[in-house]
C-alpha cells in the first residue's frame, strides 16, 4: 500500500472525528484529530517544527472558539500549498462561495461518503507529495494605539476640524459623532510616549476643541495561543484591505458606530475573544486597565449595527453597559 499524507480532522462531534479517523486510516492514512481551532492551528505548527507536516485538514465551519472560514483564512496566509476539505452541515451556495474566496480547496455537506471524502483527499494530495515549506514568520510590528475622543465648543467649526483630522498624521480612522462626542479618532505611533505627543500636537494645533479624552489601548492577558492567531489574522486582515482603503481608514460606503462598554475586568479574557470575532466588530480595544472595552462596528446599515449590539453583544456575560456613538457624515448637514 502506498504512503498516504498525514491528515488532521477538526470537527466539535466526537462522533464524526471517530467516524473519519476509524474510515481513513483503513485506507493507510495516519489521522490526528481536534475539537478547536485554535489547538488544530498549534498542533500544525507544532507538525511543521518537527518536520513531520500534515498533508491536508479536514475542516469544519461551526467550531466551538472560532469560525470556521477566519480559522482557514489564517491556515492559508501561513501555509498556502495546505489543502483543506472544509466540511458543514450548514452549507448553501454563499457557503461554498465563502469557502472558495478564504482559500478552501474542496468542500463538502454533512452528511457525506466516507469514499467522497478519500477520493478528494487524494485529488488534492498524491501519494508521496512533498508540500513546500510555509512562509517564514514575521516579527509583529508591535505599535501604540489608542482611541481620542473630541468634544468641540459651541461655536466650533466641526466639519473643518474633522477634515484636519482626517488627513492628520498618525490617524488610522477619524468619524464625526452623535452623543457626548462630536469626533473619535484611531490614532497609532512608534510607542505610548509618540501617542501622548501626537496627539497632543493634533489637539493644540485646532480651534474649538473643549475637551478630549486619549484612551490608550492595552494588551488583554490572553492565551498566548489566541494571541499568535490574533497577530495571524491582522496580517490576513491588512493584506485583504491593501490598497483598497482610503486616507483616514475605511471606506466611506459603510456605515460605522462606536461602542464603549462597562466590563467586569475579571472576565475581561474571555470577554475580548468572544467581542473580537464578533460580526461586524472592526476593532476592539482594552482600555483604562480592563474596565473598558472599546469597539469600531462597521454594517451594510445602522439596523444591522444594531441587530449585533443588541442579539449578540449584550448577551455576553461580563458587559456591565453599552454607550453608542453611531457616526455621521458631514457632507449631509
Amino acid at each position: 500500500m502506498s504512503i498516504q499524507p498525514r491528515v488532521l480532522i477538526v470537527d466539535d462531534e466526537a462522533a464524526l472525528r471517530r467516524q473519519v479517523m476509524v474510515g481513513l486510516a483503513q485506507h493507510g492514512f495516519e489521522v490526528d484529530e481536534c475539537e478547536e481551532g485554535l489547538s488544530a492551528l498549534s498542533k500544525i505548527k507544532a507538525a511543521e517544527s518537527r518536520r513531520n507536516p500534515f498533508g491536508c485538514v479536514v475542516l469544519d465551519l461551526r467550531l466551538p472558539d472560532i469560525d470556521g472560514l477566519k480559522i482557514l483564512s489564517v491556515l492559508k496566509s501561513i501555509y498556502s500549498e495546505l489543502p483543506v476539505v472544509v466540511i458543514t452541515g450548514y452549507g448553501n451556495d454563499d457557503t461554498i462561495n465563502a469557502v472558495h474566496s478564504h482559500g478552501g480547496s474542496t468542500y463538502l455537506d454533512k452528511p457525506f461518503e466516507m469514499d467522497e471524502l478519500v477520493a478528494r483527499i487524494k485529488d488534492l494530495v498524491p501519494s508521496g507529495a512533498v508540500r513546500p515549506e510555509p512562509k517564514a514568520a514575521e516579527e509583529p510590528n508591535e505599535q501604540a494605539s489608542g482611541l481620542v475622543f473630541i468634544r468641540g465648543e459651541k461655536e466650533a467649526d466641526l466639519p473643518e476640524m474633522f477634515s484636519k483630522l482626517y488627513y492628520a498624521d498618525g490617524v488610522c480612522y477619524c468619524d464625526p459623532v452623535v452623543g457626548d462626542w462630536d469626533i473619535v479618532l484611531l490614532v497609532q505611533a512608534h510607542n505610548r510616549q509618540d501617542l501622548q505627543r501626537l496627539v497632543e500636537g493634533h489637539m493644540k494645533s485646532l480651534e474649538g476643541v473643549q475637551r478630549y479624552e486619549l484612551h490608550c489601548s492595552e494588551k488583554p492577558a490572553i492565551p498566548r495561543e489566541l494571541e499568535e492567531f490574533i497577530q495571524d489574522y491582522e496580517k490576513v486582515q491588512a493584506m485583504n484591505e491593501e490598497g483598497g482603503g482610503a486616507a483616514g481608514g475605511r471606506s466611506l460606503r459603510k456605515t460605522a458606530s462606536y461602542a464603549i462598554l462597562d466590563v467586569d475586568p475579571a472576565k475581561l479574557s474571555s470577554l475580548y475573544m468572544k467581542l473580537y470575532f464578533t460580526d461586524n466588530v472592526v476593532h476592539c480595544d482594552v482600555t483604562d486597565g480592563g474596565k473598558h472595552i472599546i469597539l469600531l462596528l462597521e454594517g451594510a446599515s445602522t439596523q444591522q449595527i444594531q441587530n449585533t449590539i443588541r442579539s449578540e453583544i449584550r448577551l455576553i456575560p461580563g458587559i456591565l453597559r453599552i454607550k453608542q456613538l453611531n457616526t455621521l457624515n458631514f457632507s449631509s448637514k
